[in-house]
């Protein structure tokens, strides 16, 4: 295990010195070096250095002596020791109370403990330490190499890590690391060095870096479990993440193959060129579907994600922030978990297409409740708002192309129509289907215009809204009383207005046809 100041302090040369503060990280402070340091630090200290000082150059002031301290603090020390009995009678109050805000070690020495004894024997222990890890570093080297040569998972080598380190071990391609000890804080790891974060409760974590040939990055974690371990010497780490290195290409190269082939296989199955129907069934199970099962689609357009998560739309690839997909898959895989049912989704361009598993009697149900599960987490403020829509009317089997050209166009129906994060069928926009295969009839536009027409200019140049005003008196059934609770109008302005549409389009309100005509022009001029 990597030498720290535990270590130091555990030697009989320091039982009467006093750990003033930091108490929680000796387990984990490195110490890889020690000096005898006065006035001025500059740039003599080396990271990770146990700094010894009697103080000799601050002449008892202590403004000058917490300057010293946080001098030393700053340069990246492992911990500062001072000589307390001639220049310094005890450490002042101000100056551990910086230390323990700051978690760095300072410790009172008695003047007789000589600094030449304190540095041969840390030197000396330094020097066992270094030998006994680069033998540690080989032993482990050769046996991942040993997995790693007979074709093993890279779980198994992470499994070996663990029990050999007797700590947590994973990996992850994120830059920042969400921080469970100290309240969901965000930490972003350093992608070039090996790194150890510290947490409040006495944990640590250990980043390792590894660096690819595709110039991407991914980082291995390595956390405590218990108090009081000591970390895992550098050079153990460095050693290991070479041969960890190799599985995580070969693991990319395997990943980044399959996705080719799940990006084609889902291709074939949207546009419904799949050729040979065994063969697509095949390629289905090799990659984990069940293509005999029955699937209804449902498409979403997440509404603004960039603003959701505060990314500049040119930062976002595939029209998706990176953590908008991650946060998705997560709530699928457990969707799916939870239904019971097989899911099959992808990522196209602005969309999110879903294949879920379920007869045609049960799919509008189905659909409806995963649905409901992923609004939920709309409604905490997890993930965006998402406008859907769905399929229904092909939930069968090897109808994928069908539905999904349903699914999208009643997404698209149901967004222009009802706004966004809404929720349409296919079944319910069929009105809307009807009207918009009409909109570029010739005869049905002339209709329109000669029967709303005069509304709609009247409307313009008077600022009035009888077109609204029909709207609402249609759908509240030539209802006036709800009408004008509706529109906030006095009865007498509402007739007012009612008599002014009559006039307006020679026709009557009292006459079914007219109103049947009035409402078929109001919709057609609303898909229009």
């Amino acid at each position: 295990m990597q030498y720290t100041l535990k270590d130091v302090l555990s030697n009989k040369l320091f039982s009467s010195a006093k750990l003033l503060s930091a108490n929680k990280i000796v387990s984990s402070q490195l110490v890889e070096s020690v000096s005898v340091m006065e006035i001025p630090v500059e740039d003599f200290v080396r990271k990770n250095e146990f700094v010894l000082t009697t103080a000799i150059g601050c002449d008892g002031s202590p403004d000058l002596f917490l300057n010293y301290v946080k001098d030393i603090y700053t340069s990246g020390a492992a911990a500062m020791g001072v000589a307390i009995g001639r220049h310094v009678q005890s450490i002042p109050k101000d100056i551990i109370e910086f230390c323990n805000k700051k978690n760095f070690p300072i410790i009172e020495l008695p003047w007789e403990i000589r600094f030449s004894d304190i540095t041969k024997t840390i030197l000396e222990q330094i020097n066992h330490w270094e030998q006994t890890s680069i033998i540690q570093a080989d032993n482990i080297q050769r046996e991942l190499l040993r997995l790693y040569l007979e074709h093993q998972s890279f779980e198994k080598a992470v499994h070996y890590l663990m029990k050999e380190f007797q700590m947590d071990v994973e990996l992850t391609y994120d830059e920042v690391f969400q921080d469970l000890h100290d309240h969901g804080k965000s930490i972003s790891l350093d992608k070039e060095e090996p790194s150890i974060i510290r947490f409040h409760d006495g944990h640590f974590m250990q980043v390792v870096p590894i660096h690819l040939s595709n110039k991407n990055h991914c980082f291995v974690l390595i956390k405590s479990k218990k108090l009081n371990t000591p970390p895992i010497p550098w050079l153990v780490l460095n050693q290991s993440s070479t041969i960890l290195t190799l599985w995580i290409q070969k693991e990319l190269t395997l990943l980044n193959n399959k996705q080719k082939e799940l990006k084609e296989f889902l291709k074939c199955l949207l546009n419904g060129n799949w050729g040979d129907k065994e063969d697509f069934i095949h390629r289905g199970e090799q990659l984990g579907y069940n293509m005999n099962l029955s699937y209804v689609c449902i498409v979403g357009h997440p509404e603004k994600p960039e603003e959701f998560y505060s990314i500049h739309r040119e930062n976002i690839d595939n029209h998706f922030p990176k953590i908008f997909r991650q946060s998705f898959s997560e709530l699928i895989e457990s969707s799916s978990k939870k239904l019971n049912k097989q899911i099959i989704y992808t990522f196209q361009r602005d969309s999110i297409v879903i294949f879920l598993e379920c007869n045609t009697i049960e799919s509008s149900r189905n659909a409806n409740h995963l649905l409901d599960m992923i609004d939920a987490k709309v409604e905490q403020k997890k993930i965006p708002a998402i406008s859907w829509g769905i399929g229904e009317n092909h939930a069968g089997k090897l109808t994928f192309h069908l539905s999904y050209k349903n699914a999208r166009t009643a997404l698209e129906i149901g967004r222009s129509h009802k706004g966004v994060g809404s929720r349409s069928t296919f079944a319910s926009t069929g009105i809307y289907q009807l009207l918009i295969s009409l909109s570029n009839n010739t005869f049905a536009t002339e209709l329109m215009h000669s029967t709303i027409g005069a509304i709609i200019t009247y409307d313009r140049n008077n600022g009035l809204d009888l077109l609204h005003t029909l709207s609402s008196y249609i759908y509240h059934q030539g209802n006036v009383s709800q009408t004008a609770r509706a529109l906030s109008l006095h009865r007498q302005s509402l007739l007012y207005r009612l008599r002014k549409i009559e006039s307006l389009t020679n026709r009557s309100l009292n006459d079914p046809d007219d109103i049947f005509l009035l409402q078929f022009c109001l919709k057609l001029w609303t898909v229009r």
